[in-house]
């Protein structure tokens, strides 16, 4: 399987720019990372004073500049320069006396419509997570409490039951596969009321022939 996925993303013949390109960029992401783990995603950058922020963000221009003109030397510098701004910014954060990110108890699940499911245990996750992961893109973060009321509505509790008598039982998306037929039918009935049309069945004659078929 890890092969095919290795297929699926490589790309031959090789491009010798974007080869390199991505060998730098690995090392970027690596700063970056080691910075985020430890400040927060998005997080110091908007502490700092607005010249330090501004010198940042000419740094990642710089290398998207370089990459359009494909100019290995230029990136390679840019790039150069971009780790030394993190290690810049963790400087910063630790001089400053900035709050480290806590150890946030949470699970993370990209959904079918790229948005990203995010559980934790109580509120004050919630804010933690809110405050030091500011990746970009759509996401909904649910506490445990929260998720107690969506699973104690009707339809969801009914499941629960379902969940415990059946172990193993899994949800999956259902697709209506067109209409019943019923939906256009005009309920002419209201069973509130007694009913005051004709006698359809006669009950007493299908019971009796019932009872002959028994004897």
């Amino acid at each position: 399987m890890a092969t095919k996925k290795l297929t699926d993303r490589d790309e031959f013949p090789s491009d010798p720019f974007k080869v390199f390109q991505h060998s730098l960029m690995v090392e970027m992401e690596l700063a970056k990372m080691e910075h985020e783990k430890v400040w927060g995603i998005d997080r110091v950058i908007d502490l700092v004073d607005a010249e330090f922020r501004r010198k940042v963000n000419a740094q990642r221009e710089r290398i998207w500049e370089a990459s359009q003109a494909r100019d290995e030397e230029r990136l390679e510098k840019a790039i150069k320069g971009m780790i030394a701004a993190y290690k810049a910014l963790t400087r910063w954060a630790t001089e400053a006396g900035i709050e480290q990110m806590p150890k946030i108890d949470c699970m993370e699940y990209m959904m079918q419509d790229d948005g990203l499911l995010v559980v934790v245990k109580d509120k004050k996750m919630a804010t933690w997570y809110e405050q030091f992961r500011k990746q970009k893109g759509a996401r909904s973060i649910w506490t445990l409490e929260e998720l107690e009321v969506v699973m104690n509505g009707p339809t969801l509790k009914q499941v629960r039951e379902i969940k415990a008598a059946l172990p193993g039982t899994t949800m999956v998306p259902v697709t209506p596969q067109g209409s019943s037929g019923f939906e256009e039918m005009e309920n002419d009935i209201d069973i509130s009321k007694p009913f005051k049309g004709g006698k359809l069945f006669d009950t007493q004659a299908a019971e009796r022939e019932r009872d002959e078929r028994r004897t």
